[in-house]
């Protein structure tokens, strides 16, 4: 059998295509070259080298303004994607080298979270997983062996990335982990489990898999086991509640006079949570109203367009959500030039201090609007409990 598709050089659909290039030729760039090099990229190695110089925050150095920094996410987002199918490409081949062999059926990588939704910042974990399609008339041996394969593959896919600079995600949601990885008959009893139990921890994993995309492989491998989670979301309305319950809340830094609250002491005194303040009511607002009008595709920005077409949300406010997640995704860039400590966790922070005066009154105009998201949120889960 041959290796599967690379994805070789096409930009993903949910990659922005109408922002102007970034015009400072001394910050992030992926030029041609940059893209041959890291598809000539022969070890883990050679990549992490590849990632650090073409992710070097130090480039942003002294821009303050939300505004300028936005188009350089799209640019972040695909430096990302090419190092990854890299890496994954790398792993199926040190097997091979290995005598291993090469991927017995077709399978894809998935990417889920920020990965998922084109929406990574400079400093990313992994969120992923793997799928394969099993033919029909295998032995329990032949069965066995595949799984074998793939279990080796995710480790190395893993640790791979790990080399590179992808730490894997405090929940374990990675390739090496059998709950992230299996057959499309496993995954569909997968979710079918989660959906049939939906608890917290469940609701999660559900979430997790609306962000799914595939980043390597054979699409048609994840295709079954998108459509059948489409179905288990069709017509359900319990679950929706459920899923929407479960990021229902999440603390926005503002006071009721409408000011920015930073934290007050500890070490992240003077900055704010920009992740779990305001990114992430955006993102999850977006995607539970798109889930419950069987809006399925993966970015936010691709699920705001959509909401906007049927006309579910107004197209002045789904506009004004659009211009400032644009500008929070740039926001979002500099983080690690604000500590400079190489702590992840400190990738969520950014210190008021450092903003420019335009940018900080953006942000206040976003958590404002992640405040009337949560309305809107509640108002949907209102809808699904009466």
């Amino acid at each position: 059998m041959t290796l599967a598709n690379t994805g070789d050089t096409d930009i993903p659909s949910c990659f922005p295509q109408n922002i102007s290039p970034p015009s400072n030729e001394t910050a992030l760039i992926l030029s041609p070259d940059d893209v041959h090099r890291i598809s000539e990229a022969s070890t883990f190695r050679e990549l992490a080298l590849l990632c650090g110089e073409l992710l070097e925050t130090s480039r942003l150095e002294g821009i303050r303004r939300a505004a300028e920094l936005a188009p350089f996410a799209v640019l972040v987002n695909l430096i990302h994607e090419r190092l990854i199918r890299q890496g994954v490409l790398l792993a199926v081949r040190q097997l091979a080298k290995m005598g291993v062999g090469t991927p017995p059926v077709p399978f894809a990588y998935l990417q889920f979270g920020s990965g998922g939704r084109c929406e990574q910042a400079v400093a990313s974990d992994q969120d992923n997983g793997l799928v394969y399609q099993l033919p029909h008339g295998l032995s329990t041996k032949e069965r066995e062996n595949i799984e074998g394969y793939f279990h080796l593959l995710g480790a190395v896919i893993v640790q791979g990335l790990e080399q590179v600079g992808y730490p894997p995600c405090h929940g374990n949601v990675t390739c090496v982990s059998a709950r992230w990885r299996g057959s499309t008959e496993q995954w569909m009893e997968r979710l079918e489990h989660w959906a049939s139990h939906p608890t917290w921890e469940h609701s999660r994993y559900l979430l997790l898999f609306s962000d799914a995309r595939v980043i390597w492989g054979e699409p048609s491998a994840f295709a079954t086991v998108a459509g059948y989670y489409r179905t288990l979301l069709t017509n359900n309305p319990l679950l929706i509640e459920r899923l929407v319950s479960n990021t229902l809340y999440h603390r926005i830094p503002l006071t009721w006079l409408g000011r920015l609250a930073p934290d007050q002491s500890g070490r992240y005194q003077g900055a704010v949570n920009v992740k779990e303040g305001v990114y992430l009511p955006f993102v999850n607002c977006v995607r539970h109203f798109s889930l419950a009008h069987g809006i399925y595709v993966t970015s936010t920005l691709e699920r705001l367009l959509a909401l906007r077409t049927r006309r579910i949300w107004p197209e002045a406010f789904c506009r004004d959500i659009e211009q400032h997640f644009r500008l929070l995704m740039g926001l979002r860039l500099i983080t690690p030039l604000h500590w400079r400590d190489g702590q992840y966790g400190s990738n969520s922070y950014v210190k008021l201090g450092e903003l420019s005066q335009d940018t900080l009154a953006m942000l206040r105009r976003a958590m404002k609007l992640a405040l009337k998201l949560h309305g809107k949120t509640k108002n949907l889960l209102d809808v699904y409990r009466q």
